[in-house]
């Protein structure tokens, strides 16, 4: 009775673990909460994406019913995050939010001395949202457009302080090139993340930021917008013209959201992690969450995502390799 009692419960525990893995999948991923290491300070467009984006994890039938939660690593633009997920095991159950721009950018800024290669030592998971940079003013400034921003920058004879959420993210270097090209004397402020940017606009203790159009947010009545990066307006502000719709050159691309794991991860956490980002990237409750805060909800998938890349290595190539020249 007893051997038949064991084998009974053998074949129980069986029974359940086969029911478990089917509902999530196939396989043993994941076995545990996953965590979102995200490399800047709460309330910036990293950070909103991420815990959005968590907030929903759960819901997607690949991950299980296992939740997702947020921790945040600022420094170094994000870099202080990204090398302390490296320095984690690569079983996706640590994952890194962050927008290609920066994570690149990141990259480049250190030449010889970087502290990763995104192409060489990361899995792009897939993506779901998109950083824009504006231009930005506090709403007290005679500027309305880029156009009076340098006529004015010029006129003062000073040197312009601006802010941004980190000394090489894909705002500074946006930031930089515009106030280079056009020969305004600058000195950059780098913030840890752009909540803390904003925060200096709105303060006036800086005289413009290059942050992203998301941090615009519950602070129009004292941030105002010049102009918006990119080939074309940022959807979620469609009343905002482009730099080149202003007749001004500027660095005409956007930053996608992705989640991205260290290379080595198992193709089944590629398969889960890309179901999921694919499901709550569609769901109603996650793109109205994004609008509110003037950011975009869609699915990019892993294989477009790296092509996007390769486009934001070529153009930001060039410009940090003449950045980094100067410095």
């Amino acid at each position: 009775m007893r051997i038949l009692k064991t084998v009974a419960l053998s074949a129980a525990a069986l029974t359940l673990a086969s029911g478990s893995a089917i509902a999530g999948g196939h396989g043993s991923y994941p076995s545990k909460p996953v965590k979102i290491v995200v490399g800047f300070s709460a309330g910036g467009g990293t950070d909103t994406t991420s815990r959005g984006f968590a907030s929903y994890l759960h819901e997607a039938k690949s991950m299980g019913g296992q939740p997702a939660y947020i921790v945040n690593v600022p420094g170094a633009s994000g870099q202080k995050g990204a090398k302390q997920v490296l320095g984690e095991k690569a079983d996706g159950h640590t994952l890194y939010m962050i927008n290609i721009g920066t994570f690149i950018v990141g990259e480049l800024a250190k030449g010889k001395d970087k502290p990763y290669s995104v192409k060489d030592d990361w899995v792009n998971l897939g993506c779901m949202s998109q950083l824009v940079t504006s231009m930005q003013v506090h709403t007290s400034s005679p500027s309305k457009t880029m156009a009076e921003f340098i006529a004015n920058a010029k006129a003062s004879g000073k040197t312009i302080t601006w802010g941004t959420s980190g000394a090489t993210t894909m705002h500074s270097g946006i930031g930089t090139t515009f106030f280079d090209t056009y020969g305004i004397p600058h000195k950059m402020v780098p913030f840890k993340g752009g909540s803390k940017a904003r925060a200096a606009i709105v303060s006036q203790s800086v005289e413009a930021v290059f942050g992203g159009n998301n941090t615009i947010a519950g602070f129009e009545d004292t941030i105002r917008p010049l102009a918006t990066a990119g080939a074309e307006r940022d959807p979620t502000m469609p009343d905002l013209p482009t730099f080149a719709e202003q007749g001004m050159k500027g660095a005409d691309f956007t930053g996608l959201f992705c989640l991205f794991a260290p290379k080595g991860v198992s193709d089944e956490v590629k398969e889960k992690v890309g179901a999921a980002i694919e499901h709550v990237a569609g769901i109603k409750g996650f793109k109205s969450f994004m609008k509110k805060n003037n950011l975009g909800a869609f699915y990019i998938d892993a294989a477009t995502a790296v092509k996007a890349q390769n486009v934001m290595y070529e153009t930001m190539t060039p410009i940090m390799e003449k950045l980094v020249a100067n410095q």
